[in-house]
């Protein structure tokens, strides 16, 4: 049997029986209507089928009306043949009439479902929302920490190009005082004056089209006015409903990002708390009267004239529709055993408040439920206060996720509490992903991992920040990039520490251009260890083939004249080569000083000695002026004489000929002086300040070029400040002629040692078996002749293995050995030689065009007696020849 409820649910079923009972009415009083019933008594069928079916299910009814009042009401009855035209037109209307009224209704119904609809998904979206807002005051607390701690210059304005906000970090990276004078400062005034006009009508207008916008651009120091090279990354700030408020940015300072030292400056934000107030009032509700009593406090908060009645419904009124059947729900558990608080809205003339009840039940001696008694806290501010922090959590996240830096916080074990995109970016996650895991989770390092976990322990255990300068970071995909990282404890209220807040920094380029650095460095030194020997060697049997023209002793004053410009040049490029390399080891701290205490005379006279050749060619005039007392000083006399040679080196290049040189030695207080004047072309004011700068020359013209490779200045500051001393240069202009002061630590005249003279030994120098092994067959066939000249037997080899064979049969007391041999380097020729009884004793010479300290070291390791450069001064090999 069909259920007779279940039955008349169907519409179709119902609409039907409803025509049934109106023909059954209209056919009854047909002796009332006559021929002419009211046929639109069919409309309230059409229009609740239309309501309760739709469309279609009114169309159904209005065909099915029209059918049966054709067949039943119109004459001839019970045949659908229609007599009059009178009755075709109201069967017409009938059939229309009904059409457009199922239309009508049926969108009505569907309208009324869409409105339904929609309050209940707001009503679940205020829940979620109310869920939400719940944490967001702890979530803002850790946020404003985050932007506290930033290093960034973080700005923001409005659509109008206003400033509203500033960090203390783009204060004063800026030059501003404070805060204030930063938002009092429009936009355009914070660029450089030339990049002003492109952000303010182009990029920024652009921002504001797209959404976003980076781009490298200089920033104004409002102090100094020089130019601040920033990453100016801009991005759109959007309300809650998607529209753009303003805009924001997180800079990064690029102007020495290739510096090493990256410091991390806590931010100040000031930033506006909502206070919330909060007023209670109390009720008594009697379950048995339905009595609502209210206190004056719960009136104000309803809204209600003090003193009105109430009851539950009028309670019930008061509640906003969308929270009505969730408070009743509540109230209802309450009243069977359940706890009662409960957050909803209540309407108050045009306006809605939030309140938050409590109740507890009350009953008689006899255990009978009397009601209940409650209070009612006005919540609104604090809803507000929510909704704002809420608001604020997502602006500052906006701007945390736009930071370049990888931004977290952890706690004690190492999880992750935040992170933004650039760490997860990093991890292979996104900021979500990486809440409650730890870095073990994404990084396949672990020695990196333990580390990381030992510093934060570190800072949270000691409740002190920590900088890493650099450490190595593997991410997810297996690249690994550099960081420069602070973490920094996070103390709660108690002052105990549970977590830190980190910020790090990708530095990877920065290590690659270090990297490139330290390689083009290297590759330097090797290169000018390799030019310093490709140039030494053809100057070898140069300068031996003027030794053994000096030993002819030619009669002819030209050829004498030619021999003598040759040993000139020959030593001025020789001298231009250690140059070099000496400017190339002080620049990078490797020379080494051979500290003596002696008279400042002995480096004048040597100097002097040095420089007399090139001053007489040129026919210039040395005066030479020295205290009765000459100053001791304690230094390295190679070192100083090359300082004071150089001086008077470069007056007579800038002297013209005939001209006057002036070396003046004294003592001044505790100081020792050296002064070299000239008359020559004297020094611009422009150039003055630059003279001792590493390839600076003193004129650049054709007129008066000179020559040099503009190092020896360099050479003599560098030289001097290493013995304690300064150089200082000084002129009255060109064609005035300049001065040179050297100053220099004096030794007092207690402390100074008489001056040892060396007795040059009058005996004839012995002569030695010597093997010169050479592959630069000019440089050991020269040499070779003037050895055989001093009366030595002498033999030669090319290559490291004829130099072993020739020394077992030859028995050379004397090896003189050049390093860059074709088959073995002469380092490993020396330890070969050293091993055998036929050269075990023999005095081994380097004579190398490499001349830098760590090839005199690993000639000296090698079992060298001494390490000589080419081209090789015959004059001082010979003395140590002789020596014992």
């Amino acid at each position: 049997m069909i259920h007779i409820k279940s039955f008349l649910s169907n519409v179709y079923t119902a609409s039907t029986l409803g025509i049934a009972c109106i023909l059954v009415i209209l056919k009854d009083l047909q002796f009332i209507f006559q021929d002419s019933p009211p046929l639109l008594l069919f409309l309230i069928v059409i229009a609740f089928s239309a309501w309760c079916g739709g469309l279609r299910a009114g169309l159904f009814t209005a065909m099915l009306s029209t059918a049966a009042s054709a067949y039943f009401l119109i004459a001839p009855y019970e045949s659908f043949h229609v007599a009059k035209s009178s009755e075709t037109l109201r069967l017409i209307l009938l059939v229309s009439v009904g059409a457009i009224f199922s239309l009508i209704v049926s969108l009505l119904h569907k309208r009324e479902k869409q409105v339904l609809h929609k309050v209940m998904e707001r009503e679940e979206q205020l829940q979620q929302e109310i869920a939400e807002r719940n944490k967001t005051r702890a979530e803002r607390d850790v946020y404003i920490s985050l932007a506290k701690s930033s290093t960034e210059f973080i700005g923001m304005c409005d659509t109008e190009f206003v400033p509203f906000f500033i960090n203390d970090a783009g204060v004063r990276l800026v030059g501003l005082d404070s805060v204030e004078q930063g938002l009092k400062t429009s936009i355009k005034a914070f660029f450089f004056p030339e990049d002003q006009a492109f952000i303010m009508d182009e990029f920024l207008p652009e921002v504001l089209k797209n959404g976003r916008g980076v781009i490298e651009i200089r920033f104004r120091h409002f102090k100094t006015g020089e130019a601040l090279w920033m990453i100016y990354n801009v991005f759109a700030l959007k309300d809650l409903n998607d529209k753009i408020v303003g805009l924001a940015t997180v800079s990064t300072n690029i102007t020495d990002r290739k510096q090493v030292e990256e410091a991390l400056r806590e931010s100040q934000i000031d930033l506006n708390r909502a206070q919330a107030v909060a007023h209670v009032g109390s009720w008594r509700m009697d379950v048995r009267k339905n009595i609502l009593e209210w206190s004056d406090e719960n009136y104000r908060i309803f809204g209600v004239i003090k003193g009105k009645p109430q009851t539950y419904q009028s309670f019930l009124d008061a509640i906003h529709p969308a929270d009505r059947e969730s408070v009743d729900k509540a109230w209802n558990e309450a009243l069977a055993g359940k706890h009662y608080d409960i957050e909803h809205r209540v309407i108050v003339g045009k306006n809605i408040k939030w309140v938050r009840e409590l109740a507890e039940l009350e009953f008689d001696e006899h255990g009978s439920l009397l009601g209940a008694f409650g209070t009612t806290e006005d919540i609104t501010d604090i809803k507000n206060a929510q909704e704002a922090l809420q608001h604020e959590r997502a602006f500052l996240k906006q701007v945390i996720d736009a930071a370049p830096s990888m931004i977290f916080v952890k706690d004690r074990k190492g999880r992750f509490i935040l992170g933004n995109n650039a760490l997860a970016q990093c991890y292979g996650t996104s900021p979500e992903g990486l809440i409650g895991l730890t870095d073990e989770d994404f990084n396949s390092n672990a020695d990196e991992v333990a580390r990381f976990h030992q510093d934060d322990l570190e800072v949270i255990s000691g409740r002190k920040p920590k900088f890493i300068m650099e450490e190595k970071v593997t991410c997810s995909d297996g690249a690994v990039h550099w960081y420069s990282t602070v973490k920094i404890p996070l103390l709660d209220d108690d002052n105990s520490c549970n977590k830190l807040l980190g910020v790090s920094t990708d530095i990877t380029e920065r290590k690659r251009a270090e990297e490139a650095l330290r390689l083009a460095d290297r590759r330097k030194d090797e290169f000018l260890a390799m030019l310093a020997h490709e140039l030494r060697n053809p100057l070898a049997p140069i300068r031996n083939a003027v030794q053994l023209l000096k030993m002819l002793e030619p009669t002819d004053p030209k050829l004498a004249w030619s021999r003598n410009v040759i040993d000139r040049q020959v030593t001025h490029m020789a001298r231009l080569l250690d140059d070099l390399l000496d400017v190339a080891r002080i620049m990078q701290g490797k020379i080494r000083l051979n500290m003596e205490r002696f008279e400042l005379t002995e480096i004048v006279n040597n100097a002097v000695e040095t420089s007399r050749p090139l001053i007489e060619s040129r026919g210039q005039e040395l005066i030479i002026s020295q205290t009765t007392t000459p100053p001791w000083i304690e230094g390295d006399r190679v070192r100083l004489a090359q300082v004071l040679s150089n001086l008077l080196n470069n007056a007579a290049k800038y002297t013209s000929e005939g001209g006057k040189i002036t070396l003046s030695v004294m003592r001044e207080n505790s100081d020792a002086i050296i002064e070299v004047k000239d008359t020559g072309i004297g020094i611009t004011p422009d150039i003055l300040p630059q003279i001792f700068d590493l390839f600076t020359q003193a004129d650049h013209s054709l007129a008066h070029a000179q020559g040099g490779l503009g190092i020896g200045l360099t050479l003599v500051r560098e030289l001097v400040e290493i013995h304690g001393g300064t150089v200082t240069a000084s002129s009255a202009g060109i064609g005035q002629g300049s001065s040179f002061t050297v100053r220099l630590p004096a030794l007092s005249m207690e402390t100074s040692d008489t001056e040892s003279v060396r007795a040059k030994s009058a005996l004839p120098m012995p002569k030695f078996r010597i093997l010169v092994v050479d592959d630069y067959a000019d440089a050991a066939e020269s040499l070779t002749m003037l050895l055989q000249a001093e009366g030595h037997e002498v033999e030669t080899a090319d290559c490291g293995i004829r130099a072993i064979e020739q020394a077992r049969a030859f028995r050379p007391q004397i090896v003189l050995l050049d390093i860059g041999l074709p088959d073995l380097d002469g380092y490993e020729v020396a330890r070969r030689l050293r091993t055998l009884p036929e050269t075990r004793d023999a005095v081994l010479i380097a004579l190398t065009g490499y001349g830098q300290v760590e090839d005199r070291e690993r000639s000296q390791s090698a079992g060298f007696n001494h390490h000589l450069l080419k081209p090789v001064n015959f004059d001082k090999l010979s003395a140590l020849l002789a020596a014992p």
